[in-house]
C-alpha cells in the first residue's frame, strides 16, 4: 500500500512516503524517499513501472529499482508467457546490517494488468508532478 507522498522539508526535492507491505502473518511498513518527478536523476518509479508495460512481450533477467534511500527495492522478472513476477522489500534501515528486512512478492499480467497498475500510479503520484 503506498500512502499520498509529503515534501515534509519543504525543499521540492525529496518526498516522502509511507509504504506498507502485506502478506500472509506478515505486515511491514516504513516512510521511504522519492525524488520529486521533476528532479529524478534516474528514472521514478514511474517510469520503472512504464518501462515494464511498454516491455510487455518480455525481457532477459531482473529489471529493479530502488528509493532515494535505499529502504525499498521493487524488482521484476518476466517468465515470457505473458506474466510478470514483482518484488517488494522494505528495509528497516538501509545504512544498519541490524534490523528486519520484510519482501513480498505477486504475479501481474504483463499487458492490461501492467498497463492498469501505470495508470493507477500516475493518478498516486500526480500531485508530485509540478
Amino acid at each position: 500500500m503506498l500512502h499520498p507522498p509529503e515534501d515534509p522539508r519543504g525543499d521540492g526535492y525529496v518526498a516522502v512516503m509511507q509504504v506498507e507491505l502485506y502478506d500472509q502473518g506478515l505486515t511491514a511498513g516504513r516512510g521511504i524517499e522519492l525524488a520529486w518527478l521533476t528532479h529524478a536523476q534516474e528514472p521514478d518509479l514511474v517510469d520503472f513501472f512504464q518501462q515494464l508495460a511498454d516491455d510487455w512481450r518480455g525481457w532477459d533477467g531482473e529489471r529493479s529499482w530502488r528509493s532515494l534511500d535505499a529502504t525499498m527495492r521493487i524488482t521484476a522478472q518476466h517468465d515470457g508467457k505473458g506474466h510478470v513476477t514483482l518484488g517488494g522489500t522494505l528495509h528497516q534501515d538501509s545504512y544498519s546490517p541490524d534490523g528486519w528486512l520484510a519482501r513480498v512478492f505477486i504475479t501481474v499480467e504483463a499487458g492490461e494488468q501492467m498497463t492498469s497498475l501505470v495508470a493507477d500510479l500516475r493518478a498516486h503520484f500526480g500531485r508530485l508532478a509540478r
